[in-house]
């Protein structure tokens, strides 16, 4: 599904933005942020993976809805680091970078820790 950007400043057109690239996107936030491991593979990216086609949003699912982007990002940490402040700190880096580079808000990040390594 993609994401809709309409800007009322010119009449060029409309612009829209694949869920794959947000993927992208926040992926590369996440693994920027300190005290992140590594991404996780979620059930639906490993079942790409396995057929062998390249998933490259591995550990992050974007839902794009009514023009709201939604993203669940499936992490492995670090050991000793505050988990909770990690956590926020992947939402904080995610939303930030999205709204930089596609100037639209993300309405939820979720994050799911599966490991501790």
């Amino acid at each position: 599904m993609n994401m809709r950007i309409q800007e009322d400043k010119s009449n060029l057109g409309l612009i829209e933005i694949s869920s794959e690239v947000l993927e992208v996107i926040a992926s590369i936030a996440v693994t920027e942020t300190d005290g992140v491991h590594a991404l996780q593979n979620n059930f639906a990216s490993g079942n790409f993976e396995k057929i062998g086609k390249k998933y490259r949003g591995r550990g992050v699912k974007v839902e794009t809805r009514d023009n709201e982007v939604l993203i669940s990002i499936y992490v492995s940490l670090s050991t000793n680091r505050n988990v909770h402040q990690t956590a926020e700190n992947i939402q904080k880096n995610v939303s930030q970078t999205i709204k930089n580079m596609t100037e639209h808000d993300v309405e939820e990040v979720n994050v799911h820790i599966i490991n501790i390594k």
